[in-house]
């Protein structure tokens, strides 16, 4: 009895397995994986990356832009427009340096992210290194303005 319902089964998965293959040959094939009409094959020169994809992006640069609703003012003619200078806003802990090759490298914290820059180097668009040491590195911000951040810790 038991051999019997054992044969049963393996006749059932076999004509179930038999009816799937022979829908699936039959029956449209869909759209393919791949859209062939979008590929490009050398038509020019391609266009150089946008960013960095190995650099964090700068999170206030994607959070979104609020502006208050109402009617938009215009300046006066013969007014200069000025636009309140961006402060200096950068949060970064330097812990440290190396040197490799005569050269120093910086190791600076930022964002829970460790990011290895040297002088001259952008931590984020606006804010350059303008001189490392093994004690501090100095950063310039889009005003102008520079800042010192003394190394953090201690060394062993």
């Amino acid at each position: 009895m038991a051999y019997r319902t054992v044969k049963m089964a393996a006749a059932i998965c076999a004509l179930a397995g038999a009816l799937a293959l022979s829908a699936a040959q039959s029956g449209d094939a869909g759209k393919p994986l791949v859209r062939k009409d979008l590929l490009v094959f050398g038509k020019g020169e391609i266009a150089p990356p946008v960013r960095d994809i190995f650099r964090p992006r700068n999170a206030a640069a994607a959070a979104a832009v609020f502006r208050p609703s109402g009617p938009a003012l215009k300046p006066a003619l013969g007014s200069p427009i000025t636009e309140p200078q961006p402060a200096f806003d950068l949060k970064i802990s330097y812990i440290g340096s190396i040197k490799s090759g005569g050269q120093t490298i910086a190791l600076v914290l930022r964002g829970g992210q460790t990011l290895s820059v040297k002088e001259g180097d952008e931590i984020i668009p606006g804010y350059k290194i303008v001189r490392l040491t093994a004690e501090a590195i100095v950063v310039r911000g889009p005003t102008g303005e520079a800042k010192m951040f003394p190394r953090q810790g201690d060394r062993p």
